[in-house]
């Protein structure tokens, strides 16, 4: 995994239509958690004590196994992924293409079929189909419900974590 070099150019399809904004406020935190754990080295083997208190502040005891399965995520997609995947600065205002393919999965973390499909995909590997329960226990975890691409709303109250 890599912070990438991105330029802001290309065109997404997908949650917050390529812009942090855009996310509703659970998965705008997610997403700055996964960025901050994505600096930690070595992957997975070391806490953020800023994700282990945002996380913590924002879903309760919950947090903590949140930032836990998130850690694991990126265990996982590290050892599994044919490529790199490529992961924003924590504030970067934009969502990058593997950002949104892993907001996508966690939205469809309840339809088996169609998130193993965007797993594997984002992946390149079959065997990350076997990541996805940790994706639903995510979203177990998160006490409001996830938004359809359609239903997304700004993050204002988690805004100043991102920037």
């Amino acid at each position: 995994m890599m912070l990438g070099d991105f330029s802001g150019g290309e065109n997404f399809q997908g949650p917050g239509h390529g812009r942090v904004d855009g996310l509703c406020a659970a998965e705008a935190q997610l997403l700055w958690a996964i960025r901050r754990l994505a600096l930690m080295r070595p992957i997975g083997a070391a806490r953020c004590h800023a994700v282990h208190i945002a996380l913590q502040q924002d879903f309760g005891d919950a947090g903590l196994g949140i930032e836990h399965l998130l850690r694991c995520w990126l265990v996982g997609l590290s050892r599994l992924a044919t490529r790199r995947l490529a992961f924003g600065a924590p504030a970067c205002p934009l969502l990058l293409p593997d950002e949104a393919a892993l907001l996508r999965v966690l939205r469809a973390a309840n339809h088996d079929d169609v998130a193993r499909t965007a797993l594997v995909a984002l992946a390149g590997a079959p065997a990350a189909a076997d990541l996805l329960p940790l994706f639903v226990a995510v979203r177990a975890l998160i006490p409001m419900r996830l938004p359809q691409i359609r239903d997304c709303v700004r993050a204002d109250r988690i805004r100043s974590k991102i920037r």
